[in-house]
């Protein structure tokens, strides 16, 4: 896997709280129901995640998938190429400087906060070999 991603390019810490309003939100199926407001407490593969659901206080290890997940495990990243138009990209694989999406494009990314979340900023790079 290498390292675990921590912070964005710009030293933002990527995974944060329900309570601090900071770090990436995803979805998630945990504990056989769809959860939509999801943070990652830590990184644990190049595709896997330690997600928890503060809400319910459920906590469950998830791998990206495309799609809306479906089963207990998987979850869903999303990237905005332009975040006012809400234009998002499911996200397949993130390292500290790239994310890379499931029809292979290579992106620069770092996060965003709009005050009440932060969020995923993309950027095309190249294409993925």
């Amino acid at each position: 896997m290498g390292r675990p991603v921590k912070k964005d390019v710009n030293g933002v810490e990527v995974f944060g709280t329900y309570a601090s309003a900071a770090g990436i939100r995803v979805s998630a199926y945990m504990s056989g129901s769809l959860r939509t407001d999801v943070y990652i407490d830590s990184q644990v593969g190049a595709r896997q995640y330690v997600c928890h659901d503060a809400s319910d206080n459920v906590t469950a290890k998830c791998k990206l998938v495309q799609g809306t997940p479906s089963a207990d495990g998987e979850m869903k990243m999303l990237g905005y190429t332009n975040p006012g138009a809400d234009i998002s990209v499911a996200i397949k694989k993130l390292n500290k400087r790239t994310a890379i999406d499931f029809n292979s494009n290579r992106y620069t990314w770092h996060l965003e906060n709009d005050s009440s979340e932060d969020y995923i900023v993309l950027t095309l790079a190249d294409a993925a070999d």
